[in-house]
């Protein structure tokens, strides 16, 4: 399994256990489909060309690879800003605690519904990971820097969060949020739906994405 299929999958496990709990509603104050068509459209052109580009770009045209970093940096945030818009049309606000609105972020949407959900906190911690909750919020609190050795680095003045990413890192951050955005479009149009919605189902799909994830932690740090 790819670490694509395990963010589908996993997408999908989320999404089928938030309705088999009763939280899902039609927000439709949230739902814009023109801008859910607009995006997709420049999903599609970007994804088609620039990770290809990226993966070949020569590591020594240092201003060209500062701007791959950037635009990939920049498409992972624009669909971790989508997949937040979605689950604002499809969550119901009066079943989490303090409910809802445009301002709340993803990280306290994620909160509120695993709270609502009642999962532990190995669970809540593995949705953090699989969301990117902490690479997103490093990249709105600026605590980022781009190296001359094409490395972009996260929480750089704290050795027990910092994390360095190349571009075939970022590449595959791209990769995934796109499988879940396209897992949660899937769940909408009653396409492709997981058939095991157990809440062990979930922990076994999250917890496969995290150890893929977790190797590739130890090959960063072997490289650094």
């Amino acid at each position: 399994m790819t670490v694509s299929d395990a963010n589908y999958r996993a997408t999908l496990v989320i999404l089928n256990d938030i309705e088999s709990h009763g939280l899902v509603q039609f927000n439709e104050q949230y739902c814009d489909e023109e801008f859910f068509k607009n995006f997709l459209e420049f999903e599609k052109s970007f994804s088609n060309s620039f990770h290809n580009v990226a993966r070949s770009l020569n590591s020594q045209n240092h201003e060209t690879m500062v701007f791959a970093i950037y635009s990939e940096m920049s498409f992972i945030m624009s669909h971790l800003d989508v997949i937040n818009k979605f689950l604002k049309i499809i969550v119901n606000p009066g079943k989490l605690k303090g409910g809802f609105d445009e301002n709340t972020s993803l990280y306290q949407m994620i909160t509120k519904i695993c709270n609502k959900m009642q999962y532990s906190e190995k669970l809540k911690n593995s949705i953090r990971g699989m969301f990117l909750l902490g690479f997103r919020n490093a990249i709105l609190d600026q605590q980022y820097r781009i190296y001359q050795n094409d490395d972009l680095v996260i929480f750089p003045n704290d050795e027990n969060l910092k994390k360095h990413f190349s571009i075939k890192d970022l590449t595959d951050y791209s990769l995934q949020v796109m499988s879940m955005l396209e897992a949660m479009i899937d769940w909408s149009n009653g396409g492709k739906k997981s058939t095991d919605n157990s809440t062990n189902a979930l922990y076994s799909l999250v917890d496969d994405m995290k150890r893929q994830v977790e190797l590739l932690d130890k090959k960063l740090d072997r490289l650094y």
